[in-house]
């Protein structure tokens, strides 16, 4: 072994205490961030076994000190008792404030000693970003080990899926005797990932017990994640946005802002799974649960699941789903969201709300900030409508038997177009910023090319019927575009 690799080593007893050894108070804590350094020294001078050794290392205790950093603020959050006069409110708040501070300084005294604090942010980012991965796939490789040089290049490509580098790198190991597709596997997959997948797999399988199972749990453990990166955030301050020797009032805006911010966001982090972006992720998951059990013949929950959608993503084809099932079990009443994913919805509609105030009314352009407005002076909004108030009873509407008729016709004609033109007007009442995409006829499966379709039937038996993204026949189609939802 590298006499450097054993001399650092060397310094952790057999009993490490929460995964940091306790030493004598003059000894100096190794932390990630040293590890991290010695493993890119040591890439450097192709020391490829100590390069691999550092990087593990450091892996392990950026884990540590982020599962460290998260049981402090609960235990701190958890003992100090929060102020109920409202008379003093603003004192009190002060005193609960430093209270916690207090708490947090003697935990982290337990738990990292001296060093209580990162050193370098980049250093902190880079652990966040998988980098150790970027030369672990290299050092393994010179080491002769295949499979974990893949395994590393996955890990590092799940996380980074834009970087051409290690796309390539990929690709050249796929080329090489002894490789398996069984080699890609994510070292850093997390529980709500792992369990999100295990969901889609048993869809397919259409295993409609398992999906709902896996899907549930998977929801369960992505909240938990987030609550997790939500207390890290507040571990993250980012002090390049103080700028001179600002007035309290505006640097604690400044670092509320820059931690909520980072707080609200964690849910987009969270939302790539195995490097695939899903989208709004608490309603990726009742965009399956909803369909499994329905299948279970559990209506009442397969209602509930599309309402608790809707709060958070209004995708047209999700409505399509409520239609149909509102005229199938004729009962709005089971249209109804569950409290906690109100209490969900309502926290981050009020966060998008305070972080649109800070972007819009904290923008200094030529010198100046925006013009005076009646409300930087009120209080932020806490009215939420969580009620569906699209009017589903105009789709019947929308045309008649006629209309459909001229749909059909097999050549395009000035008829026709007049209608579509008249036809997207009508459609524009429900979804404003909806466009019309096709018409066409066939009787072979198809699919809407748009994320969000609105699609109707202009077959005469079910002429103006609302379709789903799959469909036969002749039908209409329009694409719903709206701006990016928080």
């Amino acid at each position: 072994m590298n006499l450097l690799l054993f001399s650092i080593l060397s310094i952790f007893c057999l009993l490490p205490r929460g995964g940091y050894c306790q030493q004598a108070p003059e000894e100096k804590r190794i932390t990630f961030e040293d590890y991290y350094q010695f493993g890119k020294n040591e890439y450097t001078d192709k020391n490829w076994p100590d390069c691999v050794a550092f990087m593990k290392r450091a892996i392990d205790d950026f884990k540590q000190y982020q599962d460290d950093t998260v049981s402090c603020r609960k235990k701190c959050n958890r003992q100090v008792k929060s102020a109920t006069s409202s008379e003093f409110q603003k004192i009190l708040k002060y005193h609960e404030t430093s209270e916690i501070a207090l708490c947090l300084l003697r935990c982290r005294k337990d738990m990292f000693g001296d060093h209580q604090t990162v050193r370098k942010m980049s250093t902190y980012h880079d652990m966040e970003e998988r980098k150790p991965y970027q030369y672990m796939h290299i050092c393994y490789y010179h080491q002769g080990e295949l499979a974990l040089a893949v395994q590393s290049a996955y890990t590092f490509l799940v996380a980074n899926p834009d970087d051409k580098d290690i796309m390539q790198s990929l690709n050249w190991y796929m080329e090489r005797d002894g490789y398996s597709d069984e080699m890609l596997i994510d070292m850093e997959r997390k529980d709500h990932e792992a369990k999100f997948m295990n969901g889609v797999a048993a869809y397919d399988e259409q295993d409609w017990g398992r999906c709902v199972h896996e899907f549930e749990s998977a929801l369960e453990k992505s909240i938990i994640q987030d609550e997790k990166c939500r207390i890290l955030c507040q571990d993250k301050i980012d002090w390049s946005v103080v700028n001179g020797n600002p007035e309290i009032d505006i640097l604690l805006a400044s670092m509320r802002a820059n931690v909520l911010r980072c707080e609200h966001n964690c849910l987009y982090k969270l939302a790539r799974i195995n490097g695939y972006y899903v989208g709004n992720l608490i309603a990726a998951h009742f965009e399956y649960l909803h369909f499994c059990r329905f299948k279970l013949q559990r209506g009442a929950e397969a209602a509930q699941a599309v309402a608790n959608y809707l709060l958070f993503d209004d995708n047209p084809l999700m409505k399509r789903n409520k239609y149909f099932y509102g005229k199938q079990y004729k009962k709005p009443e089971l249209f109804t969201p569950s409290p906690e994913m109100v209490q969900i919805y309502e926290k981050r509609e009020l966060e998008s709300r305070y972080l649109n105030f800070m972007e819009t009314r904290f923008v200094i352009k030529d010198g100046e900030l925006p013009p005076e407005q009646a409300d930087d002076h009120n209080p932020l909004s806490t009215d939420f409508h969580v009620e569906d108030n699209f009017q589903y009873s105009e789709i019947q509407n929308l045309m008649t038997s006629s209309e459909c008729k001229i749909l059909r016709a097999e050549f395009e004609t000035k008829e026709r177009d007049a209608f579509v033109k008249e036809l997207e007007r009508r459609v524009k009442n429900l979804w404003p910023n909806s466009k019309f995409s096709s018409v066409s006829c066939g009787k072979h499966v198809r699919e809407a090319k748009c994320k969000r379709a609105i699609v109707f039937s202009s077959e005469p038996n079910d002429c103006g019927e609302w379709l789903g993204k799959w469909f036969t026949g002749c039908v209409v189609v329009f694409c719903d575009e709206p701006k990016e939802l928080e």
